[in-house]
């Protein structure tokens, strides 16, 4: 499965995150939450973009956990970055959802006025 995101700069992104537990869709239990992480590098300390996606984000018609962007979040510097997805739970352990993987900041033109 091909994870690389593509996403215009300065530009509202939204996508769907299905997870599945074997062939049923995995639903976050009480106190569990993802987490998006954006860097530039990928051994980098901070983040440029670090996302909680709460239980609550699940869009039952299109079964997926809705990730959304703002302009102001991808106002970033065309280019490559990295991300990754990680599911925290209860207890605050993590798990891998998407792994390190590339995502690619593209060049626009038309700018949100400031």
């Amino acid at each position: 499965m091909n994870n690389i995101i593509r996403l215009a700069q300065n530009r509202a992104y939204k996508t769907g995150l299905r997870i599945k537990d074997g062939d049923e869709d995995y639903l976050l239990a009480d106190g569990e939450q993802l987490v998006l992480g954006i860097k530039r590098f990928a051994y980098y300390n901070g983040y440029i973009i670090r996302k909680i996606i709460p239980p609550q984000a699940y869009d039952y018609e299109v079964g997926a956990y809705i990730i959304e962007l703002t302009t102001d979040e991808t106002n970033l510097e065309p280019g490559a970055y990295y991300y990754d997805v990680a599911l925290q739970r209860s207890n605050g352990e993590l798990e891998r959802i998407i792994g390190c993987t590339e995502l690619e900041v593209i060049r626009s033109v038309v700018r949100r006025d400031e």
